[in-house]
């Protein structure tokens, strides 16, 4: 979490973030071409255990918490614990989601809304992780993977959705004997997320400074 002291504007566009992230989650589960990775493994644990996807994916979040202390032990600041508040919203905004979207018909369709998708999370996550206030566990997750292995948090995004999506193949073939939720669809997003996210964070940091300077004169 950011030091500085944090306006009403940038907690606002970091509930925003939120709310774009969750929707783009969402429409990516909607197409059936294949979930997002950072959610593959949620999904999975839906469908096997038949929970609501918003309450599977609270689980999942907190459970990333909880590797991240695991994996930082006396680097891991109390603060972090904030996560599960960013945990909740993004599963109560993404049940909220999955009770409205409908599941397209076409290929053609699925495909459009797949990018749409893309488009959707990769704004929402640059959002988000601009506005310094509290990451969401998969990002936490993810930048921790880079500290320990002594890399960047590009590399640890890599990484967890790599094992994602080992994990959630494993899930469904164990219990379902399919892959459940992982298709083109979740390759896709792997290789595409990252890009949309690259493009639109110079922008982001730039709200977020402009914010900050904005608070500091208040």
């Amino acid at each position: 979490m950011n030091s500085k002291k944090i306006g009403l504007k940038q907690v606002l566009i970091y509930l925003l973030g939120n709310i774009i992230l969750a929707a783009g989650i969402c429409l990516n589960t909607k197409t059936h071409l294949g979930v997002s990775p950072v959610i593959s493994v949620a999904y999975n644990g839906a469908q096997i255990f038949r929970l609501s996807i918003g309450v599977a994916t609270f689980v999942y979040y907190c459970f990333l918490i909880f590797l991240q202390y695991c994996l930082l032990r006396k680097n891991f600041e109390a603060v972090q614990l904030l996560q599960v508040i960013a945990s909740f919203l993004s599963s109560f905004f993404i049940q909220i989601y999955d009770t409205i979207f409908p599941v397209p018909e076409s290929l053609l369709s699925k495909w459009l809304l797949l990018f749409i998708a893309i488009i959707l999370t990769g704004i929402g996550a640059s959002l988000t992780i601009a506005m310094q206030i509290i990451p969401n566990p998969a990002d936490g997750l993810a930048n921790t993977l880079g500290f320990v292995c002594r890399r960047n948090f590009g590399f640890g995004k890599n990484l967890l959705d790599a094992i994602c999506i080992f994990i959630a193949l494993f899930l469904g073939w164990f219990f379902r004997r399919s892959f459940l939720g992982i298709g083109l669809g979740t390759v896709v997003a792997m290789l595409m997320t990252g890009r949309v996210i690259a493009f639109c964070h110079p922008y982001s940091e730039k709200l977020f400074k402009k914010l900050q300077n904005h608070t500091a004169k208040v």
